[in-house]
């Protein structure tokens, strides 16, 4: 803990002391009695004292520390860039050099969904807009590469706890992201906004409430570890004890992975009409094609289909479940309320147009590439 005041025109930084803040382009500093958090949304300044960091910004940088303790690491005149240039000889991190191997290409989309969690982990803690989307979609993103190509990332037995993780970390998150899209969505009941933004403002607190607890349990500190140090050993492991589908290149292997995940969508669209359960199977079907969607996007460097035509498939995915949900919110308000049966009905009448077009929405995506 730091004892030492800065002089008027220096900083001193703090990190952890593997530079865990600096590795990922953020620094933490005080100056004047000014602490100052840089990060790529934008510096975040506070007031306090010079012997020790804040909670409120220890607390904001969990997702990087992982409870490592922040301890002063330099004093000196300049910002980061300064910063850097004093401690480059202890930032030196192991060659990732391009690497166009089945495990290479999946790799570097796992890495980049890694740094897009603990970015988005940043962000909801600091309550920005959209940021618990972003943290759920790094997290469906990893579990999708993890789904779709296990066999060139160490198989499915080393993945499965770590998909079970990050299907409980969005679970966590879901009432946070469905409450805020459904407040949005609610404003077109302009007649009812003072019952629904009372209502959607308990919702709001409660589920941002449940975010916060979960960001900071010792759980999803796990999974962090976990991340980085599968990262670590995917990376590192001699090359000659990959298994055989990882060392090949990805363009021989990653369309036939990807070409499992498009036939089972395929499988679930042709009998969707016919299901006897059809909200099940719709919720089926948008699981199953946001696991190819990421498989697409994972495998992106040798794989190119029709982006357009597949976005308007999930768009029509996406506003049937919105309306599912809508329709439990609606059926809360018109409880308490009344005068809600017309929207309920509007939203039925919309969830089943978004199924009715599904079928031919799948047939308009060209798939060709996977089965070259």
């Amino acid at each position: 803990m730091s004892t030492t005041v800065t002089s008027l025109h220096e900083t001193e930084f703090f990190d952890t002391d593997s530079l865990r803040l600096l590795r990922n382009h953020l620094t933490l500093g005080i100056q004047n009695g000014r602490w100052c958090l840089d990060t790529p949304d934008g510096p975040i300044r506070l007031a306090g004292s010079d012997r020790g960091v804040p909670p409120t910004l220890a607390r904001l940088v969990r997702a990087y520390t992982r409870d490592d303790q922040l301890v002063p690491v330099a004093r000196l005149r300049g910002g980061p860039a300064e910063l850097r240039a004093r401690l480059g000889d202890r930032l030196a991190a192991p060659s990732r050099p391009p690497d166009h191997s089945a495990r290479g290409v999946v790799l570097q989309y796992v890495r980049a969904q890694i740094a897009a969690l603990a970015a988005a982990d940043l962000a909801v803690r600091r309550e920005m807009p959209d940021s618990v989307h972003r943290l759920r979609v790094a997290a469906r993103r990893l579990r999708g590469a993890f789904t779709a190509y296990a066999p060139v990332l160490g198989g499915r037995k080393l993945l499965k706890g770590l998909g079970g993780a990050l299907r409980w970390l969005g679970g966590e998150l879901a009432a946070a992201r469905d409450t805020e899209v459904q407040w949005t969505r609610s404003r077109a009941w302009a007649w009812a906004r003072e019952q629904t933004d009372a209502y959607f403002a308990q919702l709001t607190g409660e589920a941002n409430a449940r975010a916060r607890r979960v960001l900071d349990s010792s759980r999803y500190l796990q999974l962090l570890n976990a991340l980085e140090v599968l990262e670590v050993v995917l990376s590192e492991q001699p090359r000659r004890e990959w298994p055989k589908a990882a060392r090949r290149p990805a363009g021989k292997v990653l369309p036939r992975l990807a070409r499992a995940v498009a036939e089972d969508v395929d499988g679930r669209v042709a009998v969707l009409l016919e299901a006897p359960d059809r909200k099940r199977a719709v919720h089926d079907i948008r699981k199953a094609a946001k696991r190819l969607r990421y498989a697409l996007e994972a495998g992106a460097a040798v794989i190119s289909v029709d982006g357009k035509a597949l976005r308007a498939f999930q768009d029509l995915l996406g506003e049937f479940q919105d309306s599912v949900v809508a329709r439990e919110h609606l059926r809360v308000l018109q409880a308490r309320y009344g005068g809600f049966d017309a929207v309920l009905a509007a939203e039925a009448d919309t969830a089943e147009r978004c199924a009715e077009e599904l079928p031919a929405a799948w047939r308009r995506i060209d798939l060709g590439p996977l089965w070259t």
